[in-house]
């Protein structure tokens, strides 16, 4: 496969969308987002406040999801006057039954709600618009002193109200021509969420943010990116016109549709590395490992030697597996969004020096996250303390569900997850096969899933393929396995259904 500096890959399919970003052709990021379990992070709504505890500094909002919001006093108040909150009391700020707008910043994560702020913040492309705040911000990622203020002074000559701005890491390099037009939509929508907001009673949706692609375009397809393929040809003509919207013309050369015989995730070999993402332990190249255990609040990362014994001098091979061991780390971490409390416990160094080049390299790799970590201190043993925010399910609890072979001591993959690569096998097994029907066997709690939500989806797929589907619930079968009992006539299949 010809060598590319990044990529993004796009699986659209008829339950879920997924996509992943490659860095020098390793999966650093997968997003995954399904038909039945939308992202709320970023919407917006007019809540009304349910109850207010002084003791905890926070009130629940109830925003018409399952679950009352939660809302801390630190995000009541304006960032720019949140010094000291010691003295302030929540009960003087906000009051049961009153009317709040908020947005959510954190999914709900069993067993607790979503997490909001009244801290509004609206995503363009090269601006965040901030109507709370009148304060003017540029993106840490932009880390030349002279483009910083060269932008910032682009804003305060076009801002032409009292809210505050951050201009993002995507404007670098950008003029007045293309802040300007991105500023004026982003007041726009504002302006409409406030007289949406005055017409209607809460708990309201007030502004949706956008799907997981339109996202992905609007967040990270820079001209970083080398590539960018998507597998839905539908999906395509609908990059290509919203790339148009946001005037973007230069990157969609960039974007191509896949067209191949492999389902496209296998053909990048991303199911493989998905599937290495759940796994405990990670192998290095040197022949070392990590041990991966996580808990509820706190991931501990042991590093091994393994099958690495190096030259002559221990030193240098300590060094080597501890360096590679920091490098996977942080891509590990990314992958598998790992947040909370993180401990590494690398190799034992005795050479300030080593110790030093083995924290280098992980700040140096780290600063490749778009999410906020912080290495909080280190020791003498190699143990390595630090944090990485937490906004949403990591990467095991999205795609796993407790075991039910092993009363809960393990993990296998969901109902929903299986469901939904069953219904990626039917898509590729429609696509590449000729014959009239096809068999397929899953285990019970697998073949109810297909029966409620999916049964839609299924009808269609034999409506667009003109075959016939049938699911077949086996109790003996693993949850995790798919058999493809049979493809063939229709008349023969039947026989098959009925035998079975």
């Amino acid at each position: 496969m010809e060598y590319k500096a990044k990529q993004v890959i796009i699986d659209s399919s008829l339950c879920e969308e997924r996509i992943a970003i490659l860095e020098n052709n390793k999966l650093v990021e997968i997003y995954i987002e399904r038909l039945e379990d939308r992202k709320i992070i970023g919407n917006i709504y007019k809540g009304k406040v349910m109850n207010v505890l002084p003791g905890i500094e926070a009130a629940f909002i109830d925003i018409g999801i399952d679950r009352n919001a939660f809302l801390h006093l630190n995000e009541v108040i304006p960032s720019e006057t949140r010094q000291n909150t010691k003295d302030i009391d929540i009960q003087k700020l906000i009051k049961v039954g009153q009317e709040i707008i908020v947005q959510v910043e954190k999914e709900a994560i069993s067993p607790k709600g979503a997490k909001v702020t009244t801290n509004i913040s609206l995503p363009g492309r090269y601006l965040v618009l901030m109507p709370n705040n009148n304060t003017i911000a540029v993106s840490r990622r932009i880390e030349q002193e002279e483009e910083r203020e060269r932008l910032k002074k682009i804003i305060q000559k076009i801002k032409k109200n009292q809210y505050g701005f951050i201009v993002r890491t995507a404007a670098a390099g950008k003029d007045e021509e293309d802040l300007g037009p991105d500023m004026d939509f982003l007041v726009r929508l504002w302006n409409k969420i406030q007289k949406r907001s005055q017409r209607a009673k809460a708990p309201l949706l007030l502004h949706e943010d956008l799907s997981l692609t339109y996202r992905v375009i609007r967040d990270l397809f820079t001209e970083e990116i080398d590539e960018f393929i998507v597998n839905s040809e539908k999906e395509y003509e609908k990059i290509i016109s919203y790339l148009d919207t946001l005037f973007l013309l230069e990157l969609k050369p960039r974007v191509s549709y896949y067209d191949g015989d492999k389902p496209i995730f296998e053909a990048y070999n991303i199911e493989k590395e998905i599937s290495k993402a759940l796994e405990k332990k990670v192998w290095l190249k040197c022949g070392g490992y990590l041990v991966f255990d996580e808990v509820e609040a706190l991931t501990v990362i042991d590093v091994n030697t393994g099958k690495y014994v190096g030259g002559k001098k221990m030193r240098g091979t300590i060094l080597k597996t501890n360096l590679q061991a920091a490098e996977e780390i942080a891509r590990q971490l990314r992958l598998r969004d790992i947040g909370g409390i993180i401990i590494i416990d690398f190799i034992d160094m005795d050479n300030k020096e080593d110790q030093g080049k083995v924290i280098d390299k992980l700040e140096k790799e780290l600063k490749k996250d778009r999410t906020r970590s912080n290495i909080v201190q280190t020791t003498e043993l190699g143990l390595v303390e630090m944090t990485r925010k937490r906004s949403k399910r990591d990467l095991d609890s999205l795609l796993r569900t407790a075991c039910p072979y092993c009363s809960g001591s393990g993990r296998v993959l969901s109902p929903e997850t299986v469901s939904n690569q069953v219904m990626h096998k039917l898509e590729d097994l429609c696509q590449h096969s000729k014959a009239e029907a096809i068999l397929l066997g899953v285990n019970s709690k697998v073949e109810e899933e297909l029966a409620g939500s999916k049964m839609m989806l299924i009808k269609q797929l034999e409506q667009d393929y003109n075959k016939s589907i049938y699911i077949k619930g086996l109790l003996d079968l693993h949850i995790e396995k798919i058999k493809v009992i049979a493809v063939g006539s229709k008349k023969d299949i039947k026989k098959m259904v009925k035998v079975l």
